[in-house]
Order: C-alpha cells, then sequence, then structure tokens
C-alpha cells in the first residue's frame, strides 16, 4: 500500500507538471474528449439511461429465463439492457438490482460490452466505413459476451429477488441518477483522453502514428484508440483490433464500470480477467470472420 501511494503521487506530480508546461495543449485535449463524449457516446447513452432504468423498474417478472438457461443467473432485463446500450449500462444495471457480490459478478461476466448504436453509428459509419466490417465488429462483441457469461458460468444457479414495486417519485430519481451517470462518463472520457495525449508526448513523432502505440492507447481508453487504428491502418486489421478494444473496453470503460459494481462489492480483478477473456473471445471470432470475409 505504500509502494502504491508513492506511485500515485508521482504519477499525479507528473499529471500536474506535464498540465503546467503546456496549459492551452492538454485543455484542448479535455474538450476534445468532452466533443468526442458529447458527438459520439452522449445522444446513444442518455435515452437509453433513462428508458432502461424505467423498464427495469416496471418490467414484470417472467416464468421463463434465457439467462438462466445459458448463464445460471436469472437477470434477463439486465442482459438485454447491457447488450442494447452498450458500456457502462449494464453494470449500472447490475447496481440498481438487488443481486449480491458475488451474483453480480457473474452477471458482470456477460453484461459488459459495446452497445450496438456506438458499434454501428461511430466505429462503422464514421471510421470503418465497410457493411461486413461493421457486421463482423457487431457479431463478435454479441457472441463474445454470450460466450464469455457461459465460460463463468457457476453450477449453482440463481434467481434474483422480485423487484420492488414502481412508484410516480421513481421517474424524478430515474432522471436524475441517469444525468449523473451520464456525465460522468463524459467526464472520466475527457479526463483519460487529455492523459492519452500526455502519454503521446513521451514517444517520439514518429511513433505516434504506429497502430501498436495506437492500440496500446486504446487500452488506456478505448474510444480515443479505435478512432486512431481505423485512420492508420486497413480494414482487415482495424475490425480485428477494435473488435478486440471494444471488447476489453479500456481502463476508462474499467473506471465506468467500476463506479456501480463497486456498489454491489465487485472487486476490479474479477472484471479485468472477465473482460480479459471476452476481449480474446472476440478477437478470435473477428479474425476467424474476417479472414472469411476479406
Amino acid at each position: 500500500m505504500k509502494y502504491l501511494k508513492v506511485t500515485l503521487t508521482f504519477l499525479f506530480a507528473v499529471v500536474v507538471g506535464l498540465f503546467i508546461s503546456a496549459p492551452t495543449k492538454y485543455m484542448q485535449s479535455f474538450f476534445d474528449g468532452i466533443t468526442v463524449w458529447a458527438y459520439n457516446v452522449l445522444p446513444a447513452l442518455f435515452p437509453f439511461t433513462v428508458l432502461t432504468t424505467l423498464t427495469l423498474k416496471i418490467q414484470p417478472e417472467h416464468k421463463f429465463s434465457v439467462t438462466k438457461k445459458l448463464f445460471g443467473v436469472s437477470c434477463d432485463d439486465i442482459w438485454a439492457a447491457s447488450i442494447l446500450c452498450g458500456y457502462p449500462i449494464g453494470a449500472k444495471a447490475i447496481a440498481d438490482s438487488n443481486a449480491d457480490a458475488q451474483t453480480a459478478t457473474r452477471i458482470s461476466s456477460f453484461c459488459s460490452t459495446a452497445g450496438p448504436v456506438f458499434l454501428i453509428a461511430t466505429v462503422g459509419a464514421k471510421l470503418l466505413r465497410n457493411g461486413t466490417a461493421t457486421a463482423i465488429l457487431l457479431i463478435s462483441q454479441i457472441l463474445s459476451a454470450i460466450l464469455n457469461g457461459m465460460f463463468f458460468r457457476s453450477k449453482k444457479d440463481v434467481s434474483l429477488l422480485s423487484k420492488q414495486q414502481f412508484e410516480a417519485k421513481d421517474f424524478g430519481d430515474t432522471i436524475t441518477s441517469s444525468a449523473l451517470s451520464v456525465i460522468s462518463v463524459g467526464g472520466l472520457i475527457a479526463l483519460f483522453y487529455m492523459l492519452s495525449d500526455m502519454v503521446k508526448s513521451f514517444l517520439p513523432a514518429a511513433l505516434q502514428s504506429n497502430v501498436v502505440v495506437a492500440f496500446c492507447i486504446g487500452i488506456f481508453e478505448m474510444t480515443n484508440g479505435v478512432f486512431a487504428i481505423c485512420n492508420i491502418t486497413n480494414i482487415a486489421v482495424a475490425t480485428v483490433l477494435c473488435s478486440c478494444l471494444t471488447a476489453f473496453g479500456g481502463v476508462c470503460v474499467f473506471f465506468q464500470c467500476y463506479a456501480f459494481l463497486s456498489q454491489k462489492g465487485v472487486k476490479i480483478l474479477d472484471i479485468v480477467k472477465m473482460k480479459l477473456v471476452q476481449a480474446a473471445i472476440a478477437t478470435l471470432i473477428s479474425f476467424c470472420l474476417v479472414t472469411l470475409a476479406f
């Protein structure tokens, strides 16, 4: 713990020093992150956050559960929210549920993936600009989430407790909670965008356009890395690398999800382990499909 505190203090001092050395540059980096969030994340995130939260609260109980058959946990509504809305809606839905720490961890294995709106409208239409590549990216994300949940399935089946009755006051609470959640996501994206540019400042100019460096930046901040990769390399390589990054999520997405999952006692090392497996599955699927398609 002592060494961790020393390391964090040192890193904080470096960040402050870099910011003071070029405040205009890094203020612009932060603003660029806010712009990416506002144009590519906010329109897809806020409406779905509100609608999903409300739906989870008023959704009736179902006798048949797909998730119980596949993953051993009855949580169809949370799974649907995660698949349809993407990061970090699945984590927020888990936090809003009555799952205990062990169950929340199990649910996290298949309720944490990039949403179709982001994959199709942002990565596919704006960056890959190829229908086949976009389809491969989307398929790899959905299948990797499903296979990941089956990989971490426990022998013991779990059913979540019945939902509390929805009340009129819950609507206002939902709007406020959703707005705060989306703003926190925007703040983290902007912060990590700025930190990514600080990391780049230590690299030679020739390496800043290198695909390996772009991928490493994506591990730190997914959106920034995906943008860089699509602008550097060919469609086949970009599809596989983007599939890996979007399935893994990156450090920024970890913090977005952990902000919610920590409320349930989920350990961050468990999240990392599950996301590494999911990223490996998504990479393998996308590689096979890209080989067949291109």
